[in-house]
């Protein structure tokens, strides 16, 4: 009888212990990230005279290093003169040791005063103590009746300037009537849009760019 007492008073005793254990292991497990519906961020840039204003209907913060990961999001940049384009993508991600933003999965740039201009890439970094935005995929550009296709790019917010590679440019001609005459098709090495006064530029190594009519009405 008193072997079975001091057995009995041994179980009871490893329980607390075994659920001291238990718990132990439960709390390792907890998600310690901070989860924001309906983030907002705005940031001033006084080297370039931008702000950059970041909005989103969900984000998650890591404590460990502050960086945001932010879902589908809309970066206004806006300069000196106001609002100038707007970055939409899937997914994005604000680095807050080397302070860039990386926007990736389905990208779509839009120049707010010309709202038919669009830029479609995958993904593109930009260093928020620069005023350039890398495009470090291959390129969309639609204008009217326009389409240029590029493998990367280059955009400075400050002069307005997109540089591209390898360069396809597109182009619909249309008659009096509306109706599809020729198409012109422009292939370089290298091209600029100079945004201000929206001018493209075409230039290839040894100054060789290869122009190409197509009409498409005959008689």
């Amino acid at each position: 009888m008193k072997f079975f007492n001091i057995y009995l008073l041994l179980i009871i005793s490893i329980f607390p212990i075994f659920g001291c254990q238990k718990s132990n292991k439960t709390t390792t497990k907890i998600d310690n990230k901070s989860y924001i519906n309906d983030f907002e961020l705005l940031q001033e840039n006084p080297n370039n005279e931008t702000s950059v204003k970041i909005t989103s209907p969900r984000a998650i913060i890591d404590p460990r290093n502050n960086d945001i990961e932010i879902y589908d999001s809309s970066i206004v940049i806006l300069n000196k003169n106001g609002i100038d384009f707007n970055i939409k993508s899937g997914n994005s991600t604000l680095d807050n040791l080397s302070n860039n933003i990386r926007a990736f999965n389905n990208v779509n740039i839009s120049f707010l005063k010309n709202s038919n201009y669009i830029i479609s890439t995958n993904s593109l970094i930009w260093d928020l103590n620069t005023s350039v935005i890398d495009i470090n995929n291959p390129l969309d550009i639609h204008f009217e009746n326009t389409i240029i296709n590029a493998s990367r790019g280059l955009y400075n917010i400050e002069t307005s300037l997109l540089k591209i590679d390898n360069s396809k440019f597109t182009r619909i001609i249309n008659n009096s009537e509306g109706l599809e005459e020729y198409e012109l098709e422009i292939l370089s090495d290298y091209a600029k849009w100079f945004k201000k006064n929206n001018k493209l530029v075409f230039t290839s190594n040894e100054k060789q760019v290869e122009t190409t009519i197509n009409f498409l009405l005959t008689k």
